[in-house]
């Protein structure tokens, strides 16, 4: 009897190899980045709470219950999931600073394995160019999320959210579709700054209610879906106190056109562009700024033009639109503080799904057309030497040593003021507003966070 094998064609044996080397490449891809930031990570983190994290961590000091930690407002964000996952994790690990960043770390390996799954659900199948959905989302270049004042309510989560979100796009039920992103975009709207998504979901919910093929009952789901997505943002108004990100706030700024360059160099901040005031990289974010607002605008009159029938399309519109609000937000918002205020790396987990955007537009075209297949090289070259960006590496050994020695000097002296000077960088900038000293006592009389084991690895 000739067996299953011999008559099994060639073409699906060397397909299922392809498959096999492909699935090798892009698990390979995983291990070597998700290794590096663990190694990263250990390096440059401290056990110590910081800057920040002393004010959005007030619920946890005074024992808020669950709805009002959900509910918490840190600035003009909310901290949303964030916050519950940090009541579990803090009393866990005895306030351990180093949690928030490792847990941070985690929803980005979680956002990265999203994104691969996104690609085959779009694709039907993965190719060794994938590999760079782990190079995007497992980034050391994001210094500022693991070792300034880590939140995984601020970015991290916000990129598990939005890569949901595309994934909850592609599902084919209308009803399941509906349901999964009112409750992605709940989420988003009460976590961190995808809030900015909560005007964006009823506009796509009302171009994909107007397909053509929909059933009377599709569209009353839809219609549903959008007064669902409205009273998600009437619940984040809902006792939301106005807050700027920064005391020098104001709108419209002086000089608005620095708006466009500012916006653009957040977008590509990623790549590790420094921004700055000379002519050549004005004009280069200023240009990365207009591409990517032509590229969502295609997108979305390329959606428009099926009348909300394409999958593929209202992932980008999703993906790459939420990446240009936050960029012209963040702008608005900061420009006061000068240009190389837009260098702040914290803000790379935002910008990593429009970065998808472009890799999926790519890859969408590259069996078509010369120009994008020779664009999947390129694209991958650059998001590899984005991981030598030294500005995030000095950062955070400039942050390792803050930390440290002012860990070492308060368990030795108990002053704050001569321990921010000695470190060389406060732990809070206005200690009374945050009742420093009495939530250190607190931790003390526990022997948590930096005086856990006697402050062994109080430091690392």
């Amino acid at each position: 009897m000739i067996s299953a094998a011999t008559t099994t064609p060639a073409s699906s044996r060397v397909g299922w190899t392809s498959a096999r080397v492909t699935a090798l490449i892009i698990a390979g891809a995983f291990v070597v980045m998700a290794t590096r930031l663990a190694l990263f990570l250990d390096r440059y983190t401290v056990n110590i709470i910081y800057w920040d994290q002393w004010d959005f961590l007030n619920g946890l000091f005074d024992g808020a219950d669950a709805w009002t930690l959900f509910r918490w407002q840190h600035g003009p964000q909310r901290q949303g999931l964030g916050n519950l996952i940090l009541a579990v994790l803090y009393p866990a690990t005895g306030w351990n600073g180093r949690a928030d960043a490792a847990a941070s770390a985690v929803a980005l390996l979680f956002a990265a394995v999203a994104a691969v799954w996104l690609v085959k659900r779009l694709f039907g199948s993965l190719r060794p160019w994938d590999a760079v959905v782990p190079i995007l989302f497992l980034t050391t270049s994001s210094a500022e999320t693991y070792v300034v004042a880590p939140n995984i309510a601020h970015g991290p989560l916000s990129a598990v959210f939005l890569v949901a979100y595309a994934l909850a796009l592609t599902i084919r039920a209308h009803s399941a579709r509906c349901a999964a992103l009112v409750v992605v975009n709940f989420l988003c709207v009460n976590t961190g700054f995808t809030l900015l998504l909560g005007g964006l979901t009823p506009v796509l919910l009302l171009v994909l209610a107007c397909a053509p093929q929909l059933t009377r009952r599709d569209r009353t789901i839809y219609a549903a879906s959008i007064a669902a997505s409205f009273g998600t943002l009437a619940l984040f108004f809902y006792g939301f106190v106005p807050q700027s990100a920064t005391n020098c706030f104001e709108f419209p700024y002086a000089r608005p056109w620095e708006y466009l360059p500012y916006a653009g160099f957040v977008l590509f901040r990623p790549f590790g562009l420094d921004a700055g005031v000379d002519v050549a990289r004005l004009l280069i974010a200023t240009s990365a700024f207009i591409g990517m607002a032509g590229f969502a605008a295609y997108a979305g009159f390329r959606l428009l033009r099926t009348r909300g029938d394409s999958i593929f399309w209202a992932v980008i519109v999703s993906l790459a639109g939420f990446a240009l609000l936050f960029a012209s937000a963040t702008a608005v918002g900061r420009i006061c503080l000068g240009i190389y205020s837009a260098n702040a790396s914290r803000y790379i987990p935002y910008m990593m799904p429009g970065l998808l955007a472009l890799y999926l537009m790519i890859r969408r075209f590259a069996s078509k057309s010369p120009v994008a297949y020779a664009l999947l090289p390129v694209f991958l070259v650059a998001c590899i030497a984005k991981e030598g960006d030294k500005i995030a590496r000095n950062e955070a050994a400039d942050y390792l040593k803050y930390k440290q020695r002012w860990s070492e000097c308060y368990r030795s002296m108990h002053d704050i003021d001569a321990c921010d000077a000695w470190a060389g960088h406060p732990v809070y900038p206005q200690p009374a507003a945050t009742r420093l000293q009495q939530k250190l006592d607190w931790l003390e009389a526990r022997h948590y966070s930096l005086f856990r084991d006697g402050g062994r690895r109080g430091a690392q």
